[in-house]
């Protein structure tokens, strides 16, 4: 008679071996594929109509409150242009303002000075000049304060005027154009569909080359997202730079992609 202790052990590791070799015929199985997947791509070509421009006035000075002043006259001779050309106050941002401390630029600190003349008895004479210090070598202060003013075109026009009196005024700094599409949405939903059917074409011709040919959508996959991101010309001016041109935008493209899987027959 068998010990009930070595039977029950018997039993368990028949067990184990059973469900071990259920679980390495399950992984070792190849998955049952069948139709064809393609991938489809398309792109929406589009002319930008939003055009974003930054602007830098900067002045240096002793006194915050006269550098503020002249900072803030061209503030508003800037938006006076803007707005004769009809672009709307939303469109306008003069928000961020900077203020830092500078040293002095070609700041001479003269201690003391020599100087030889004669005198009219043809006897040499030496002269010495001085300066002194400031109370605790404490230096006067110089302060740099930066306004940044953004503004937003709809009409590549308007940027060319806009631009051409700008310089005018001698303004610090003009960073590149950036143009982007506004609903970029509505062109990606175009690209989107016409990536669908691209796929299908693609399947099809594959079916066909192989005798078959594609009987029902088993499943589409979108593989790509709107990820749209503007371009910046490369223009960049300073404030003596002249102008006098026509701006050309070009165009860009947004692009869409699918998977997708027909069966066949």
């Amino acid at each position: 008679m068998l010990n009930p202790t070595f039977t029950s052990f018997y039993k368990t590791l028949a067990f184990s071996t059973c469900f071990a070799f259920f679980i390495s015929n399950n992984v070792l199985a190849e998955p049952n594929e069948s139709g064809i997947e393609v991938r489809g791509q398309a792109s929406v070509v589009v002319v930008p109509d939003s055009f974003t421009l930054s602007i830098a006035i900067t002045e240096k000075g002793r006194f915050t409150d006269k550098i503020r002043a002249i900072v803030d006259n061209k503030t508003n001779q800037v938006i006076d242009v803007a707005k004769r050309l009809g672009i709307n106050s939303k469109n306008i941002n003069t928000a961020r303002v900077s203020l830092r401390i500078i040293k002095k630029e070609f700041d001479v600190d003269v201690k003391e000075l020599e100087i030889q003349r004669t005198l009219p008895n043809k006897q040499q004479s030496t002269v010495h000049i001085g300066t002194k210090s400031p109370a605790n070598n404490v230096r006067p202060q110089y302060f740099e304060l930066t306004r940044n003013i953004t503004i937003n075109f709809s009409d590549i026009k308007d940027y060319d005027q806009f631009l051409n009196a700008i310089i005018k005024i001698r303004v610090s700094h003009i960073s590149p154009l950036t143009m982007s599409v506004e609903n970029t949405d509505k062109f990606y939903q175009k690209a989107l569909l016409q990536a669908i059917k691209n796929a299908k074409e693609k399947a099809m011709q594959i079916a066909d080359v192989s005798g078959k040919s594609i009987n029902e959508l088993v499943y589409v996959k979108e593989i790509s997202s709107n990820h749209y991101r503007g371009r910046s010309s490369a223009m960049m001016m300073s404030t003596g730079s002249s102008f006098e041109h026509q701006s050309q935008v070009g165009s860009q493209s947004i692009s869409a992609s699918v998977l997708v899987n027909y069966s066949i027959k």
